[in-house]
């Protein structure tokens, strides 16, 4: 009679076990299913749910950067950091079908969204780690941009950013700083603006992205770093067509046009983006639940799907982000 039993459940459960080891997924499959959703935001929940159903850790590690590098398209730099950095943590190597990343990257990238979002503390803590004594030439370049950009989240006044601004002239004549030269560039461009570096920036670089900003061809996304950043409006903006070309002064009138030009002010706090309204509503109740006053506006897509936005105004002294920031909410600046 025992033999029965222990035969019948061996019959139950080893089905059980088999159909278990069926739903494990691939990262490739994983992928192509995310794919297929409606919205990127769709395809973030599906990656996230998914991620169980990882068949090995090298599956899971390269879902984990797929997942970042959608959430980074977001704007959602706190999560993607998160995503990087768990990726980084799984000692395997990468899936078959899906992009390959070094260990060291997916590091780089965790610094680089926690400086897209403002925060320098998390950016230094990885900084500091074991890429900074990386063999990569590259990898070392991005950790010494990098390292200037927490520099940059830290300062408050133009006067702050002479180190910086200094150190970035260094790098944009070093070799071994070929690799972001550009970016250096267009940092540097950004915070003085002055039209020197948009104009190597259009010789050297004519296709790049970063020259494309300095035309007005393409805009910076809304990521607070480059919103809060520090920059000296009074530089010269005279635009150039060749490196080497001669930067004529403006005239005083110009000059005090820009020293009294004021940088865009936000006029509201995004903190999150849903599909789903109830999902918005309770996102709005923990708002409230703080002293916040949030709302949800409506989006309508050309697919016919409506998206809301929970949103908080910014307040007269422009520290709504700050005050959110410091009760535990994730936000970003919207510029109307």
């Amino acid at each position: 009679m025992k033999k029965t039993c222990a035969a019948l459940i061996a019959a139950i459960l080893v089905p059980a076990c088999l159909y278990a080891q069926n739903t494990k997924k691939t990262a490739a499959s994983i992928k192509e299913e995310s794919l297929s959703q409606e919205s990127v935001q769709d395809a973030v929940i599906f990656l996230k749910n998914s991620l169980d159903s990882a068949a090995t850790p090298a599956d899971k590690r390269s879902i984990l950067y797929f997942t970042g590098t959608m959430q980074e398209q977001l704007g959602l730099y706190s999560d993607a950091c998160k995503s990087y950095t768990k990726a980084a943590g799984i000692a395997a190597a990468d899936a078959a079908g899906m992009p390959k990343v070094s260990s060291e990257q997916l590091v780089i990238n965790a610094v680089r969204t926690s400086l897209c979002s403002g925060d320098w503390e998390t950016a230094d803590s990885y900084l500091n780690s074991a890429v900074r004594s990386s063999k990569n030439k590259t990898i070392l370049a991005y950790v010494n941009l990098y390292s200037v950009w927490s520099s940059l989240c830290k300062a408050t006044s133009v006067q702050e950013t002479r180190d910086s601004v200094s150190l970035l002239k260094a790098y944009s004549a070093m070799d071994s700083m070929k690799d972001v030269r550009p970016a250096v560039l267009l940092t540097l461009w950004y915070i003085t603006s002055d039209a020197e570096y948009s104009a190597e920036l259009r010789a050297e670089y004519p296709s790049s992205p970063e020259a494309a900003i300095t035309e007005g061809n393409a805009q910076i996304m809304s990521v607070p770093f480059w919103y809060f950043v520090p920059r000296n409006t009074a530089a010269q903006t005279v635009p150039a067509t060749d490196k080497k070309s001669e930067i004529k002064t403006q005239s005083s009138s110009a000059d005090a046009s820009a020293t009294t030009a004021e940088s865009p002010k936000a006029k509201k706090q995004q903190l999150g983006f849903y599909k789903e309204e109830e999902n918005a509503n309770a996102s709005i109740q923990r708002l409230k639940e703080k002293g916040f006053d949030a709302y949800s506006v409506p989006e309508k897509r050309k697919s016919g799907t409506t998206y809301y936005a929970v949103v908080v105004d910014e307040n007269a002294e422009g520290t709504m982000g700050q005050k959110l920031k410091n009760a535990g909410f994730e936000c970003y600046p919207v510029f109307e």
